[in-house]
């Protein structure tokens, strides 16, 4: 009975200390991974021209009403031939939901044609 403790009891250092050398090897393959992700990261931005984000999420930034609304009116006085929802959201940057919240909150500011997604937007 002596001897199976003695067997189990090793058996277990044995499991532990492959587990531990497992559990390094697992560390150093995650070190290299990071390394070069921040290498690739490095060779990008010095192809575009731009920063290496250094693995770090970068948080938007809100942007005001007031700064909304500029984009929006600049971007529909810039065509007098009107802009749909979408061309307004890409020409301004602006998310397209915040822009229909705008649209539809400032409705009286416009002038429409068309329906659903073939409307377009004027300036009043």
């Amino acid at each position: 009975m002596s001897d199976n403790l003695d067997q189990i009891k090793e058996l277990e250092a044995r499991i532990q200390q492959l587990r531990s050398q497992q559990l390094q090897e697992v560390k150093e393959a995650l070190a290299a991974a990071r390394k070069t992700v921040a290498d690739l990261e490095a060779e990008i931005a010095a192809v575009t021209g731009g920063k290496a984000s250094a693995g770090v999420a970068v948080k938007r930034t809100r942007m005001s009403s007031e700064e909304i609304r500029g984009r929006i009116l600049k971007a529909l006085a810039a065509s007098p031939s009107g802009l749909s929802a979408k061309s307004i959201a890409d020409t301004t940057e602006v998310n397209y939901n915040t822009v229909m919240l705008f649209l539809k909150g400032n409705a009286k500011d416009f002038k429409t044609t068309g329906a659903l997604k073939s409307k377009r937007y004027f300036l009043r």
